[in-house]
Protein backbone atom coordinates (compact mmCIF):
# COMPACT_ATOMS: atom_id res chain seq x y z
CA UNK A 1 0.00 0.00 0.00
CA UNK A 2 1.57 3.27 -1.03
CA UNK A 3 1.35 6.66 0.65
CA UNK A 4 -1.24 7.96 -1.82
CA UNK A 5 -3.55 5.05 -1.06
CA UNK A 6 -3.16 5.68 2.65
CA UNK A 7 -3.99 9.35 2.18
CA UNK A 8 -7.12 8.39 0.25
CA UNK A 9 -8.14 5.85 2.92
CA UNK A 10 -7.68 8.39 5.69
CA UNK A 11 -9.50 11.24 3.99
CA UNK A 12 -12.40 9.39 2.39
CA UNK A 13 -13.07 6.36 4.57
CA UNK A 14 -11.97 7.35 8.07
CA UNK A 15 -12.53 11.10 8.13
CA UNK A 16 -15.30 11.14 5.49
CA UNK A 17 -13.76 14.39 4.24
CA UNK A 18 -15.53 14.32 0.87
CA UNK A 19 -17.06 17.34 -0.78
CA UNK A 20 -19.94 15.33 -2.28
CA UNK A 21 -21.26 14.43 1.19
CA UNK A 22 -22.29 17.95 2.13
CA UNK A 23 -23.79 20.92 0.41
CA UNK A 24 -21.62 23.95 -0.22
CA UNK A 25 -18.15 24.48 -1.64
CA UNK A 26 -15.77 21.66 -2.53
CA UNK A 27 -13.02 22.56 -0.07
CA UNK A 28 -11.78 19.86 2.31
CA UNK A 29 -11.44 20.33 6.03
CA UNK A 30 -7.83 19.08 6.07
CA UNK A 31 -5.05 19.79 3.63
CA UNK A 32 -2.96 17.01 2.13
CA UNK A 33 0.11 18.30 3.97
CA UNK A 34 -1.70 18.12 7.31
CA UNK A 35 -2.95 14.58 6.73
CA UNK A 36 0.46 13.41 5.54
CA UNK A 37 1.95 14.87 8.70
CA UNK A 38 -0.57 12.93 10.79
CA UNK A 39 0.16 9.72 8.84
CA UNK A 40 3.87 10.18 9.54
CA UNK A 41 3.18 10.65 13.23
CA UNK A 42 0.97 7.54 13.30
CA UNK A 43 3.46 5.28 11.54
CA UNK A 44 6.43 6.45 13.61
CA UNK A 45 4.45 6.06 16.83
CA UNK A 46 3.28 2.58 15.81
CA UNK A 47 6.82 1.49 14.92
CA UNK A 48 8.28 2.93 18.13
CA UNK A 49 5.73 1.30 20.41
CA UNK A 50 5.71 -2.11 18.71
CA UNK A 51 9.38 -2.35 17.62
CA UNK A 52 8.27 -4.36 14.59
CA UNK A 53 10.54 -2.90 11.89
CA UNK A 54 13.79 -4.90 11.95
CA UNK A 55 16.50 -4.25 9.39
CA UNK A 56 19.86 -5.80 8.54
CA UNK A 57 20.10 -5.14 4.80
CA UNK A 58 19.91 -1.37 4.24
CA UNK A 59 23.58 -0.28 3.97
CA UNK A 60 23.14 3.37 5.00
CA UNK A 61 21.29 2.26 8.12
CA UNK A 62 22.92 -1.04 9.09
CA UNK A 63 26.60 -0.53 8.29
CA UNK A 64 29.34 1.52 9.97
CA UNK A 65 32.79 2.11 8.51
CA UNK A 66 35.39 2.24 11.27
CA UNK A 67 38.01 4.97 11.38
CA UNK A 68 41.31 4.79 13.22
CA UNK A 69 41.03 6.25 16.71
CA UNK A 70 37.31 7.07 16.42
CA UNK A 71 35.23 5.39 19.09
CA UNK A 72 31.68 6.76 18.70
CA UNK A 73 29.58 6.94 15.53
CA UNK A 74 26.13 8.56 15.13
CA UNK A 75 23.65 6.06 13.71
CA UNK A 76 20.97 6.74 11.14
CA UNK A 77 18.19 8.94 12.59
CA UNK A 78 15.64 6.14 12.22
CA UNK A 79 17.54 3.65 14.42
CA UNK A 80 15.92 2.94 17.79
CA UNK A 81 18.14 0.10 18.97
CA UNK A 82 20.96 -2.18 17.84
CA UNK A 83 20.06 -5.86 18.20
CA UNK A 84 23.51 -7.19 17.30
CA UNK A 85 26.73 -6.15 15.59
CA UNK A 86 29.33 -8.15 13.66
CA UNK A 87 32.84 -7.04 12.71
CA UNK A 88 33.65 -7.23 9.01
CA UNK A 89 34.41 -10.83 8.02
CA UNK A 90 33.83 -12.38 11.45
CA UNK A 91 31.07 -14.98 11.69
CA UNK A 92 30.24 -14.22 15.34
CA UNK A 93 28.60 -11.20 16.96
CA UNK A 94 30.40 -8.67 19.09
CA UNK A 95 29.63 -8.60 22.79
CA UNK A 96 27.06 -5.99 23.77
CA UNK A 97 27.84 -4.02 26.89
CA UNK A 98 27.45 -0.53 28.30
CA UNK A 99 29.65 2.46 28.96
CA UNK A 100 30.00 1.61 32.65
CA UNK A 101 31.12 -2.03 32.45
CA UNK A 102 33.64 -1.25 29.71
CA UNK A 103 35.06 2.12 30.68
CA UNK A 104 34.57 2.38 34.44
CA UNK A 105 37.12 -0.36 35.05
CA UNK A 106 39.68 0.29 37.75
CA UNK A 107 42.83 -1.84 37.54
CA UNK A 108 43.98 -3.30 40.87
CA UNK A 109 46.98 -1.00 41.01
CA UNK A 110 44.66 2.02 40.84
CA UNK A 111 42.19 1.07 43.57
CA UNK A 112 43.25 4.24 45.33
CA UNK A 113 42.19 7.26 43.29
CA UNK A 114 45.03 9.08 41.60
CA UNK A 115 43.87 11.79 39.19
CA UNK A 116 47.26 11.80 37.46
CA UNK A 117 47.08 8.10 36.54
CA UNK A 118 45.63 6.80 33.28
CA UNK A 119 44.54 3.33 32.26
CA UNK A 120 44.70 2.76 28.53
CA UNK A 121 43.48 -0.20 26.52
CA UNK A 122 45.58 -0.94 23.46
CA UNK A 123 43.72 -0.03 20.23
CA UNK A 124 42.72 -3.00 18.10
CA UNK A 125 39.84 -4.73 16.35
CA UNK A 126 36.51 -4.40 18.18
CA UNK A 127 35.48 -6.98 20.75
CA UNK A 128 32.43 -5.19 22.19
CA UNK A 129 30.11 -2.24 21.63
CA UNK A 130 27.68 -0.06 23.53
CA UNK A 131 24.85 2.28 22.55
CA UNK A 132 23.97 3.96 25.83
CA UNK A 133 25.63 7.25 24.96
CA UNK A 134 23.11 9.36 23.08
CA UNK A 135 23.70 12.59 21.20
CA UNK A 136 20.89 15.12 21.34
CA UNK A 137 20.65 17.62 18.51
CA UNK A 138 17.93 19.41 16.55
CA UNK A 139 15.42 18.46 19.27
CA UNK A 140 15.97 14.76 18.55
CA UNK A 141 17.82 12.04 20.41
CA UNK A 142 20.09 10.13 18.07
CA UNK A 143 21.41 6.68 18.98
CA UNK A 144 25.18 6.35 18.83
CA UNK A 145 27.35 3.27 18.36
CA UNK A 146 30.58 3.10 20.37
CA UNK A 147 33.19 0.45 19.70
CA UNK A 148 35.63 -1.03 22.20
CA UNK A 149 38.58 -0.76 22.15
CA UNK A 150 39.53 2.14 19.91
CA UNK A 151 39.97 1.00 16.28
CA UNK A 152 43.61 0.60 15.30
CA UNK A 153 45.14 1.28 11.88
CA UNK A 154 44.38 -2.25 10.70
CA UNK A 155 40.69 -1.71 11.48
CA UNK A 156 40.46 1.51 9.47
CA UNK A 157 37.84 1.13 6.74
CA UNK A 158 36.50 -2.15 8.11
CA UNK A 159 32.72 -2.53 8.31
CA UNK A 160 30.45 -3.19 11.28
CA UNK A 161 27.28 -4.99 10.18
CA UNK A 162 24.29 -4.41 12.45
CA UNK A 163 20.79 -5.72 12.99
CA UNK A 164 18.63 -2.82 14.12
CA UNK A 165 15.13 -1.89 15.18
CA UNK A 166 14.11 1.31 13.47
CA UNK A 167 11.42 3.76 12.46
CA UNK A 168 10.03 3.99 8.91
CA UNK A 169 12.54 5.50 6.53
CA UNK A 170 10.00 7.30 4.37
CA UNK A 171 9.39 10.74 2.91
CA UNK A 172 5.85 11.79 3.88
CA UNK A 173 5.37 14.49 1.27
CA UNK A 174 3.04 15.07 -1.64
CA UNK A 175 5.91 14.15 -3.98
CA UNK A 176 6.24 10.66 -2.43
CA UNK A 177 2.68 9.37 -2.87
CA UNK A 178 3.90 6.36 -4.87
CA UNK A 179 6.28 5.21 -2.11
CA UNK A 180 5.30 1.95 -0.44
CA UNK A 181 4.79 1.79 3.32
CA UNK A 182 7.29 -0.02 5.52
CA UNK A 183 4.66 -1.03 8.06
CA UNK A 184 3.96 -4.79 7.65
CA UNK A 185 0.92 -5.57 5.53
CA UNK A 186 -1.09 -7.00 8.43
CA UNK A 187 -0.85 -3.65 10.25
CA UNK A 188 -0.53 -1.08 7.47
CA UNK A 189 -3.99 0.43 8.06
CA UNK A 190 -3.75 0.65 11.85
CA UNK A 191 -1.52 3.77 12.06
CA UNK A 192 -4.25 5.62 10.16
CA UNK A 193 -6.40 5.47 13.28
CA UNK A 194 -3.80 7.61 15.05
CA UNK A 195 -3.75 9.99 12.09
CA UNK A 196 -7.55 10.25 12.28
CA UNK A 197 -7.31 10.84 16.02
CA UNK A 198 -4.87 13.69 15.42
CA UNK A 199 -7.12 15.22 12.77
CA UNK A 200 -10.33 14.96 14.79
CA UNK A 201 -8.99 15.83 18.23
CA UNK A 202 -8.81 19.52 17.29
CA UNK A 203 -11.91 19.56 15.13
CA UNK A 204 -15.31 20.54 16.51
CA UNK A 205 -18.10 19.37 14.20
CA UNK A 206 -21.13 20.17 16.35
CA UNK A 207 -19.09 19.13 19.40
CA UNK A 208 -19.08 15.48 18.30
CA UNK A 209 -15.54 15.15 16.96
CA UNK A 210 -13.93 14.48 20.34
CA UNK A 211 -15.96 11.29 20.80
CA UNK A 212 -15.07 10.10 17.30
CA UNK A 213 -11.40 10.91 17.91
CA UNK A 214 -11.37 8.78 21.06
CA UNK A 215 -12.72 5.81 19.11
CA UNK A 216 -9.81 6.02 16.68
CA UNK A 217 -7.31 6.27 19.54
CA UNK A 218 -8.80 3.16 21.16
CA UNK A 219 -8.54 1.26 17.86
CA UNK A 220 -4.91 2.35 17.50
CA UNK A 221 -4.00 1.29 21.05
CA UNK A 222 -5.57 -2.14 20.52
CA UNK A 223 -3.62 -2.64 17.29
CA UNK A 224 -0.39 -1.70 19.10
CA UNK A 225 -1.14 -4.24 21.83
CA UNK A 226 -1.76 -7.01 19.28
CA UNK A 227 1.39 -6.13 17.31
CA UNK A 228 3.53 -6.19 20.47
CA UNK A 229 2.25 -9.70 21.25
CA UNK A 230 3.12 -10.88 17.74
CA UNK A 231 6.55 -9.24 17.84
CA UNK A 232 7.38 -10.97 21.13
CA UNK A 233 6.28 -14.29 19.68
CA UNK A 234 8.54 -13.88 16.65
CA UNK A 235 11.68 -13.06 18.65
CA UNK A 236 11.05 -15.51 21.49
CA UNK A 237 13.96 -17.73 22.42
CA UNK A 238 14.53 -20.13 25.25
CA UNK A 239 16.63 -18.88 28.16
CA UNK A 240 19.72 -20.94 28.91
CA UNK A 241 20.91 -21.27 32.48
CA UNK A 242 24.55 -22.10 33.12
CA UNK A 243 25.47 -23.13 36.61
CA UNK A 244 28.99 -22.51 37.81
CA UNK A 245 29.48 -19.59 35.44
CA UNK A 246 29.68 -15.87 36.18
CA UNK A 247 26.75 -14.84 38.29
CA UNK A 248 25.66 -18.38 39.12
CA UNK A 249 27.09 -21.14 41.26
CA UNK A 250 26.08 -24.74 41.78
CA UNK A 251 27.11 -26.79 44.77
CA UNK A 252 26.08 -30.30 45.66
Amino acid sequence: MNLGEKLDELRNNLLRDRSDLVAGDSDSFWSDDSLLRYIKDGERRFARQTLLIHDSTTPEICQIQLRTGVQTYPLHPTVLSVLSARFDTNTWDLQRSGHGPLLNITPPELLTFDPTANFNVTPGPPIAYYTDETLVYNRQGGVTYSTYPLPDAASNGKIIYMRVIRLPNCDYTIDALNDETEIPEDYELDPLHWAAYRALSGFDADAGAATTADKHKTAFDLAVKNAITETKRKIFTNVNYRFGMAGFSWER
